[in-house]
């Protein structure tokens, strides 16, 4: 019986030593997968173990060596090309009166801007609107105090605003004249600007644009001429444009009337000069 009982040890303990051979052989198998190994002893915490991959950025652009210029072309021409925004406004305590006057009075200005050789290409409607007109009051009681504040629609107000564009920048202050005449307080000029035709921008800025690249490059090439490097080819060029408005300057000149009645004030406008500038950058390479 005692014999049978020392077989039966020797046998679990034969078991309980391959189990422990497998779990050691899957340690050590899952230590190894991240590139370490550990001995474990008794008592004693796995270790934690993070192994994050190597980021490998791969690009297809190499890296070029460049010299960097920027040159400015800029020239100061007379504008020929005058434009005058202005706007007819009426009011009515009813929507179809106000759009009734106004028809009125902007065909009274129509009438004038064509006696002075305006033809309609040069005169454009850039809006139209006719909105209501909202006033508002406060009434308080005798202690001053429960204070109502009410809002009311008191009429509508109808408003024609034209653009008006000359070639002739002489007959500027005689449109002004024209429209400070026409209605009762009801023409008004929004802004004035003299400008270039389109035509004279492009041509103007194509010149500019060529003297403007060719300076750049000089520059890139007494860049490189001083660094001992030779100047290769145009990697990259760009272009912006900045272009300068002198604001007009009014005068009021007093001209003679018909008849012996008092002189008639007319308004000039001293155009001033138009400067328009361009700007080049561009990056060249270099061996």
């Amino acid at each position: 019986m005692a014999k049978d009982d020392d077989v039966m040890m020797q046998s679990r303990m034969h078991h309980r030593g391959r189990g422990l051979v497998v779990i050691a052989a899957v340690v050590l198998l899952v230590l190894g997968m991240f590139g370490s190994a550990y001995i474990l002893s008794r008592g004693e915490s796995a270790p934690v173990v993070n192994v994050a991959p190597p980021i490998v950025n791969m690009g297809n652009t190499p890296v070029v060596d460049s010299i960097d210029t920027t040159a400015t072309a800029s020239q100061q021409v007379s504008p020929d090309l005058l434009v005058i925004d202005l706007h007819v406004q009426t009011q009515d305590s009813t929507a179809s009166q106000a759009i009734a006057d106004n028809a009125a009075v902007s065909a009274d200005l129509l009438n004038k801007l064509e006696a002075l050789g305006l033809t309609p290409a040069d005169i454009q409607t850039t809006s139209y609107s006719v909105s209501p007109v909202t006033q508002s009051n406060t009434t308080c009681d005798a202690s001053g105090n429960n204070c109502v504040y009410n809002s009311y629609t008191s009429g509508y107000s109808a408003t024609n605003s034209l653009a008006v564009q000359l070639t002739d920048l002489a007959k500027g202050g005689a449109v002004i004249d024209a429209a400070g005449s026409t209605g009762t307080n009801q023409t008004f000029i929004d802004s004035i600007s003299f400008t270039l035709q389109d035509q004279t921008r492009r041509l103007l800025e194509d010149s500019l644009l060529e003297n403007a690249s060719a300076e750049a490059r000089n520059e890139a090439q007494s860049m490189a001429a001083g660094s001992g490097v030779a100047l290769g080819k145009a990697l990259s060029v760009s272009e912006s444009y900045n272009d300068y408005y002198p604001q007009p300057v009014y005068e009021g000149v007093i001209t003679p009337a018909a008849s012996g009645a008092a002189p008639v004030p007319s308004t000039t406008l001293s155009p001033g000069q138009v400067e328009v500038s361009v700007s080049v950058s561009a990056s060249y390479q270099i061996g």
